[in-house]
């Protein structure tokens, strides 16, 4: 008898120009809703005319109370696939690079839409905050809510191709704006 075996490595096609890294630093959770066109609190975006492909390899993000008051509602944040028109000109976060010889992101990553007209698409995830159940003046201990977006397998990312985006936004409102969020990103462009 004969056994014969097959080995397979599975591996990308894709010819990866660099992966970027970026933390959003503190944001701070609106009692009012975001729309996720001209407000919310990030977008992600590969530009009008951009010559690469954005995979989105992971999104966590880290919420936490910071001051005692009471919010019985959860609110939710939400991540929605956008497309737009425009040039941005809003604050832009700089990535970190995985490594040195990676060419510089095409990508952007802004804390406002300005220049951008966007219009807002499918959600692709979401999550909802934390609540503060106790009554104002007690004692108590609320730990860091953590989640994260982060696919199995090639296959299963959200690609971004040029005039395309993801709006980062507050889309259910709660009564205080006592939450602090951090968002930490990371994405591969490629040809």
């Amino acid at each position: 008898d004969t056994v014969h075996e097959h080995h397979f490595v599975p591996i990308s096609d894709r010819s990866v120009l660099g992966q970027y890294k970026v933390s959003s630093g503190t944001l701070t959770v609106p009692a009012a809703v975001h729309n996720g066109t001209t407000t919310g609190f990030l977008w992600l975006y590969n530009p009008v005319g951009s010559a690469v492909k954005m995979a989105v390899k992971r999104i966590s993000c880290n919420v936490q109370f910071v001051a005692l008051a009471v919010d019985l509602l959860g609110g939710e944040l939400r991540f929605s696939r956008n497309t737009f028109t425009g040039v941005g000109s809003g604050t832009l976060i700089t990535p970190a690079k995985r490594h040195s010889n990676d060419a510089a992101s095409v990508g952007n990553l802004r804390t406002a839409s300005t220049g951008l007209t966007v219009t807002l698409g499918a959600s692709i995830y979401a999550a909802q905050y934390p609540v503060m159940g106790l009554a104002t003046g007690g004692a108590g201990v609320w730990p860091a809510m953590q989640f994260e977006m982060a696919p199995d397998a090639e296959q299963d990312e959200i690609i971004l191709l040029a005039g395309e985006g993801i709006s980062i936004w507050h889309a259910i409102a709660v009564t205080a704006a006592n939450r602090r969020l951090f968002i930490n990103m990371v994405w591969e462009e490629f040809e």
